[in-house]
């Protein structure tokens, strides 16, 4: 099953685009992945994508997490996957609280899980996926990934919350700073077992180093490098500028 009969089924459901799934459709089979982790699903649309991909690799599982209330969605994750005939493939766990105190249960397994992606798509907060980045960190095999969703996701911006009493109570700069975009920038990018960033439609990717191969442990600095990939978007500011300047040297 493709994007396209995944799409026909969930629909205009919220939240995973169809350019979304594409792109994590062609990264599924790219790194070979196999064992996902996925951190948020709500109605499940992007549960399904991820499950149609590993369909299509001929492999593969995931566990997925969210809040009890996500039981109660109409339809609700189960139901999505059973009409895309991919039921089997994924594990569902419903919280009372938060999916950090399933983390919690994982690792303290004699075998906890081993993950070659990690999908967060959940609370887009600091309390609670600060958190979760080191938990999955712990859970995730090295070489592998993570991929957060709504990097410049903010209470402020959202049409759901930012009216809310809980939300404007809040301090000002907690409603509007974007919290997932501080984990990346302060937590996962200074973090010597990680490299390869990337971000891209909103989304950060990055990678685990292979197993021995922090620079903080061989002895070696490095330079935190990021590629910023551009969707469908003209260049502004200094950025259409240098892009007018080497246009002109290349004679166009």
């Amino acid at each position: 099953m493709n994007v396209s009969a995944v799409k026909q089924v969930v629909g205009n459901l919220p939240h995973m685009t169809v350019t979304q799934a594409e792109t994590i459709t062609q990264f599924v089979a790219d790194h070979d992945v196999e064992h996902i982790l996925e951190l948020g699903f709500n109605y499940g649309v992007s549960t399904c994508y991820m499950a149609a991909a590993l369909a299509e690799c001929g492999r593969g599982q995931i566990v997925t997490i969210d809040l009890l209330r996500a039981r109660d969605n109409q339809p609700n994750v189960e139901t999505l996957l059973e009409k895309i005939g991919q039921r089997q493939r994924v594990t569902v766990h419903y919280e009372p609280t938060s999916y950090t105190w399933r983390l919690m249960k994982f690792l303290d397994q004699d075998s906890p899980p081993r993950f070659d992606l990690c999908y967060l798509d959940g609370a887009h907060n600091w309390f609670v996926d600060a958190l979760a980045f080191f938990l999955v960190d712990r859970l995730l095999r090295p070489g592998g990934w993570i991929i957060f969703d709504d990097l410049d996701w903010s209470y402020a911006t959202s049409p759901a919350l930012k009216d809310t009493a809980a939300v404007q109570a809040m301090p000002a700069d907690e409603r509007t700073i974007p919290h997932v975009r501080k984990i990346y920038e302060l937590l996962v990018k200074p973090h010597p077992d990680y490299h390869n960033f990337r971000t891209q439609d909103n989304w950060a990717f990055v990678q685990k180093r292979p197993a021995g191969e922090s620079p903080l442990r061989s002895g070696h600095r490095e330079i935190v490098t990021e590629h910023i990939v551009c969707v469908d978007r003209a260049p502004v500011g200094l950025h259409k500028r240098l892009v007018k300047a080497v246009n002109r040297l290349r004679g166009r």
